[in-house]
């Protein structure tokens, strides 16, 4: 009976140990068994080596008293956790239970692995982590989000659609819709608005379901203001929110409603740039001078892609214009679509529009009532004066380039006036071969350079 009793504690030990080691009175150990299949150690990585020298450092000394221990109270379990360290593999984690047994000096170790355990907590402790900082992402972009919201000067609001109450509103939309300081957080949308509005939001609302695009209207809240809604459906995770959008047009239809159709069919071209010449608005004219059909193919992009030989043109206006207020009549050409250029008079006013500076430019085509001597496109200029005039419109480069070409023009016809017409001697005057003088007559396009004037003198 008792050998059976000691089988059945023998088998339950295998059980419930991962590994069972026998240390000899040197601490040696001499043999280990290992049951769990998931563990790392190996019997061939203990049998024969020092059990304080197998674990870890830190813990040698407290393994080596706890040894001394069970030897010194034989039959009684002394617990001992620690970790292992096989010279052919990583620590492996125990929670080992040490006992000697009776008058024998071996002492016997069942230890449970707690590596699989230990795992487990490290990818608990990571996931955590995770989500700590995916939480925290979160709070900084809502903090982002709301102070967007509390900085633009329209109202933004979003709904719940299951229970039609609002559950995001900013200082704006309540200054629209019911008074500054009041919050619509909780409240049921719609607020501020008549009854009769309320029919014009109904309609808007199952528009914003049926459709993924915005749709918008004007409505009046209950001061008579109106309003611009803006209103599109989304739905996110099973749940439909409505983001809606306030705007007040009334003082801009009021200032500007007669400007804005002189701006749009005015016979010039007029286009309005931000302070940095980016182009906001450009009315048809301007776009039938480039061959354009939309405005959008303007919009956000700056004007020296077209106003101007280069951008020191455009530079030049927006300079002046800042120092002075305006510019009247400066000569340029505008690039069009077909890498053609139209002469034009340049204007330029600054205006204030919405807390911001805005710049108009009104362009003229003189392309008719241009003389070719005061044409501003690639001719060559007729006098020194002329060239002058072109600083700041034409790179230096190229006005040394004209200007060479003028002197070199007004030379040969002071040597053609000199000769009376007669292309040999004004060739030998300027040291010239004829054929040179030929090519030259070609190039600046004086007189009959084909035919050889004196071609019949002996």
């Amino acid at each position: 009976m008792n050998m059976m009793s000691e089988l059945s504690s023998e088998a339950l030990l295998q059980h419930l140990a991962s590994i069972q080691l026998v240390v000899n009175e040197f601490g040696i150990v001499v043999d280990a068994q290992v049951s769990g299949p998931s563990s790392t150690l190996q019997p061939e990585d203990i049998v024969g080596h020092h059990l304080p020298d197998l674990v870890d450092p830190s813990s040698k000394e407290t393994v080596q008293a706890k040894l001394e221990e069970a030897r010194r109270t034989p039959g009684t379990p002394i617990r001992c956790d620690t970790s292992v360290e096989p010279r052919s593999g990583n620590a492996v984690p125990l929670l080992c239970w040490m006992c000697a047994e009776g008058e024998a000096n071996d002492i016997r170790v069942a230890a449970i692995d707690l590596l699989p355990e230990a795992s487990l907590r490290h990818q608990l402790l990571n996931a955590q982590h995770a989500m700590e900082r995916d939480y925290w992402s979160k709070r900084r972009l809502e903090a982002r989000y709301r102070r967007l919201l509390d900085m633009v000067s329209d109202g933004f609001i979003v709904v719940d659609d299951s229970s039609g109450r609002i559950l995001e509103a900013n200082p704006a939309a309540s200054a629209l819709l019911v008074a500054p300081g009041i919050t619509l957080i909780g409240k049921p949308f719609p607020q501020g608005f008549g009854e009769d509005a309320r029919y014009t939001l109904e309609r808007l609302t199952r528009e914003a379901r049926s459709v993924t695009t915005t749709v918008d209207g004007m409505l009046a809240n209950d001061d008579g203001l109106e309003l611009n809604v803006a209103m599109i459906y989304l739905r996110q995770s099973g749940e439909g929110r409505l983001l809606i959008r306030l705007r007040d047009d009334s003082e801009r239809d009021l200032n500007g409603a007669e400007f804005q159709s002189f701006f749009r069919d005015a016979p010039d071209g007029i286009v309005e740039l931000n302070e940095q010449g980016i182009i906001v608005a450009a009315n048809t004219a301007f776009l039938d001078m480039l061959g354009l059909a939309s405005s959008e193919l303007v919009e956000g992009r700056r004007a020296d892609r077209w106003v101007g030989r280069s951008a020191v043109d455009l530079n030049i206006v927006l300079d002046h214009s800042k120092q002075e207020g305006s510019v009247r009549l400066y000569s340029t050409t505008l690039r069009t679509e077909t890498e053609s250029s139209i002469d034009i008079e340049l204007s330029v006013s600054r205006i204030e529009k919405n807390n911001s500076t805005r710049i108009m430019l009104y362009v003229r085509d003189i392309t008719r009532r241009i003389t070719p001597d005061q044409s501003v496109d690639d001719h060559l200029p007729r006098s020194i004066e002329q060239i002058t005039e072109r600083v700041g419109r034409v790179p230096l480069k190229e006005l040394v380039k004209e200007s060479t070409d003028v002197i070199e023009a007004l030379c040969i016809e002071a040597a053609l006036k000199l000769t009376s017409g007669n292309r040999a001697s004004a060739a030998e005057l300027l040291g010239l071969s004829r054929q040179s003088l030929y090519t030259k007559l070609r190039r600046f396009d004086l007189g009959d350079a084909e035919v050889d004037s004196d071609s019949g003198l002996t």
